[in-house]
């Protein structure tokens, strides 16, 4: 494939429109009066900074003083850059649709061979990352989380085997599944890093979390409690706002439509969750209505059991008394306005007990 790839590279840098794109693709701008010259010092330090990235190119730039001509120095510098597969593949699409005033038998001919050589690249890099769908299945299998699937960890798995082909250089020395190995490892701890948690935490914080949670680790198996917020800034190197949202980030979560248990998959979290601040309407018609008819049931009791009643119980805008305050306003025993108050609750009981049951709720006995 490498093979392939340099003789793509060196086909298109025959081409006046393609060392123009593949230069402003290296420099990150283009001459807008056609020149192919681009500036040394910008390149330079674009092509030492670039090695593995995500943009189009990794290489190393050759010395200034083995430059002669202005163009010679740009068909050379783009030679020793190692242009990504993809990119290339990508790249001959506007010089297969380039049309020349005078078209010639040269020019028809240099078209097939840059067809030719690239559906060899294409192919030979389609079959290498086919080849190596193993190796991503095998990561991804390690893997595995309760949040995203194994199809999931495969899927994100072969864009970074991807990565891997596009940017592997065989002239360093290094086995392609050594290398495609991190490229994959990272591709899925990054989606899990996204996805595994209702709110995602930046990369960077993320891949500092490890540490947090081994420092607590530790120091809760050591002496058996929890470090303090001085204890994980100084063995984490983290600013204390780091730390917090770290340790807020990774508190449980819970779904509000799981079942409460396994036994009433009914009743849901959500089921259970009751707003305090404002009475619930249909709570507020039911108690307005219990009000009115008890009210009515204690009025047809006579006026003296209504009136110990009302006290006891705090109804018709009285406080609730206790059967001593009760019996000295009332100027009687204490016992008997216990008497008068079972006698009353045991006729109400008789009379209305039917009809008051559909007020009680589920739970009440």
């Amino acid at each position: 494939m490498e093979l392939a790839r340099q003789q793509l590279q060196q086909l298109l840098l025959q081409n006046n429109l393609a060392c123009q794109l593949m230069s402003a693709q290296l420099a990150k701008t283009g001459s807008e009066d056609g020149d192919d010259n681009i500036n040394y010092k910008t390149l330079t330090s674009l092509c030492n900074s670039i090695v593995q990235n995500n943009d189009s190119v990794q290489g190393n730039v050759p010395s200034s003083g083995e430059f002669r001509t202005a163009s010679d120095t740009t068909i050379e510098l783009l030679g020793s850059c190692h242009f990504y597969s993809a990119y290339l593949i990508q790249l001959t699409e506007p010089i297969i649709s380039q049309k020349h005033p005078e078209p010639s038998s040269s020019d028809a001919l240099y078209k097939k061979q840059v067809l030719k050589s690239r559906y060899q690249l294409q192919a030979l890099r389609e079959q290498m990352i086919v080849s190596n769908t193993g190796l991503v299945a095998f990561i991804a299998h390690k893997y595995k989380t309760t949040q995203l699937s194994f199809d999931d960890l495969m899927q994100e798995g072969m864009v970074g085997l991807i990565k891997a082909v596009d940017r592997f250089d065989p002239n360093r020395g290094i086995c392609f599944s050594t290398y495609a190995v991190f490229w994959i490892k990272q591709a899925i701890s990054r989606l899990i890093v996204k996805q595994d948690r209702v709110v995602r935490l930046p990369i960077a914080l993320a891949e500092k979390a490890s540490a947090v949670f081994e420092v607590m680790r530790n120091c809760y198996l050591e002496h058996n409690r929890w470090p303090s917020q001085a204890e994980l800034e100084k063995e984490c190197d983290l600013s204390v706002e780091e730390i917090k949202t770290v340790s807020s980030y990774f508190q449980a979560t819970h779904s509000l439509d799981a079942a409460i248990s396994e036994e009433n998959d009914d009743l849901t979290l959500m089921d259970s969750l009751q707003q305090q601040q404002f009475s619930l309407p249909l709570s507020e018609l039911i108690d307005n209505n219990l009000n009115l008819y008890i009210e009515n049931v204690v009025a047809s009791l006579p006026e003296k059991e209504a009136t110990i009643l009302n006290m006891r119980f705090g109804l018709k805008n009285h406080t609730e008394m206790t059967l001593q305050a009760i019996a000295d306003q009332l100027q009687v025993t204490r016992e008997r306005v216990r008497q008068i108050q079972n006698q009353a609750l045991k006729k109400l009981k008789e009379q209305f007990g039917y009809d008051l049951v559909l007020f009680l709720e589920p739970n009440d006995s």
